[in-house]
């Protein structure tokens, strides 16, 4: 792990490609938020028009708990996603390291 870092210190020139690698995977992930809470500010702003527009109340109290419950749902989808990753990364391990046991050890017929 040492290396990689010595690698990019000891060169300005790999620092400095480092750097643009860095700033560029700063930008796309700061544009995917900014999208993010665009696309959210809209779905509010449409909730508050559609309540507005049967005449029910829209208050305070009515905002947090549809916030909440999209949180929650928001939360549980994180949760499960990372519960496949988690998963299916494990199972390519697994396949990984019985592949190369058994270049290693190959099987007597």
């Amino acid at each position: 792990m040492d290396q990689p870092i010595e690698m990019l210190t000891s060169n300005p020139v790999y620092m400095a490609v480092a750097v643009v690698l860095a700033i560029i995977i700063l930008l796309g992930v700061i544009k995917k938020l900014i999208k993010l809470v665009i696309v959210v500010s809209a779905i509010l702003i449409l909730w508050v028009a559609y309540m507005v527009y049967t005449d029910q109340d829209v208050t305070v109290d009515s905002i947090k708990r549809g916030l909440q419950s999209g949180v929650e749902t928001v939360k549980d989808k994180a949760s499960d996603i990372g519960e496949k990753t988690k998963k299916s990364a494990v199972e390519k391990m697994e396949e990984k390291v019985e592949e190369n046991l058994n270049e290693l050890l190959p099987k007597k017929e």
